[in-house]
């Protein structure tokens, strides 16, 4: 493969692929935006005529399908394999954006932070956190955190344990995947009580359904600026995707690229990911949450130490290159 192209029609995946269309080359790959309701007919047009391997296109969400998988991926975001629609399962180009223990991580594509802010930790930083969060209803993951809250909390490895799971539900159901997603929430929920008896006016939440509990929290803005500003210099608290057991997911990158320090809870490839920084920028339990958090408070001259070294770990095209080594494998195997 040489040249890299996405051509999809919805203008507002471009905010959830982050910075990665801004990237001109990735090592010997070039990269080509076309997407947009105009530059995407552009795209569609050249799809038509060019059926090398030398040149893979990619479309999110299925506007539109691009069939022939000999040189094409339709990549749906912002879910797992649940999300393709029925009409598509049957082709073989199809991947996702997120996984879990529950589904097919084969076919999972991530894209890395690149063309990352090299600032500072702001002399007066404060702990953001940035979600929505619904109120879980379903009476069987009510009994199932009820049961299991404190040992869940105390390791928060346990959600993407599949012994874990197998003690409490049918894991080959489709249903699995909606009890992960529910005791996902109901760990933010506690998380972030917690966040918010300890920081008090360091905290800074935003997301417009948490203001019922918590009148200070800022309403929900998807304005690109107003993200960006509020993560750069700050300390910026991430539980993940509710919808993958991946550490790095559009959240997440999003907060590196903008030059916050993220402060996540363990996944499944964290140590992987974050080598060095997964010690002192990730936490296991809610106690390690506070423990980390104490140290943050209480030693800001290390702070822009850590920052500078989570620049570092991605400024590297490794990571993303080898995401597109993984498109470019399917389609040679095809």
């Amino acid at each position: 493969m040489k040249y890299l192209v996405f051509v999809f029609k919805r203008r507002f995946r471009q905010k959830t692929l982050n910075n990665f269309l801004y990237v001109k080359r990735v090592k010997n790959i070039s990269i080509l935006n076309l997407s947009g309701p105009i530059l995407y007919l552009i795209g569609n047009f050249l799809y038509f005529f060019l059926r090398s391997k030398k040149v893979i296109f990619i479309s999110c969400d299925g506007l539109d399908y691009l069939h022939r998988a000999k040189n094409s991926i339709n990549l749906w975001m912002g879910g797992t394999s649940y999300k393709i629609p029925n009409e598509y399962k049957e082709y073989r180009n199809n991947f996702v954006s997120a996984s879990t223990i529950f589904t097919d991580e084969s076919r999972l594509l991530t894209f890395f932070p690149t063309n990352i802010s090299h600032n500072k930790i702001n002399s007066n930083y404060k702990f953001v956190y940035v979600s929505e969060n619904r109120k879980i209803e379903n009476q069987d993951s009510l009994k199932i955190w009820k049961k299991n809250k404190d040992k869940i909390l105390n390791n928060l490895s346990l959600i993407d344990n599949l012994e874990f799971w197998k003690k409490l539900i049918d894991i080959n159901n489709e249903s699995a995947q909606s009890f992960y997603v529910d005791i996902k929430s109901l760990i933010r929920l506690e998380l972030v009580s917690t966040l918010n008896n300890i920081l008090k006016d360091k905290f800074v939440l935003v997301g417009s359904n948490w203001k019922k509990n918590y009148p200070n929290a800022l309403e929900t803005n998807y304005s690109d600026k107003f993200i960006g500003d509020l993560y750069r210099g700050n300390i910026c608290v991430d539980f993940g995707s509710k919808n993958s057991e991946k550490c790095i997911y559009p959240r997440s990158c999003k907060i590196v690229e903008s030059g916050g320090l993220l402060f996540q809870s363990i996944h499944k490839d964290s140590k992987e990911i974050f080598k060095d920084l997964f010690n002192k920028t990730c936490f296991v339990s809610l106690k390690d949450m506070e423990e980390k958090i104490n140290f943050f408070l209480n030693n800001s001259d290390q702070i822009q130490k850590l920052l500078i070294s989570q620049q570092k770990n991605f400024e590297s095209d490794d990571f993303n290159y080898k995401t597109i080594k993984k498109i470019e494998n399917f389609v040679g195997s095809i």
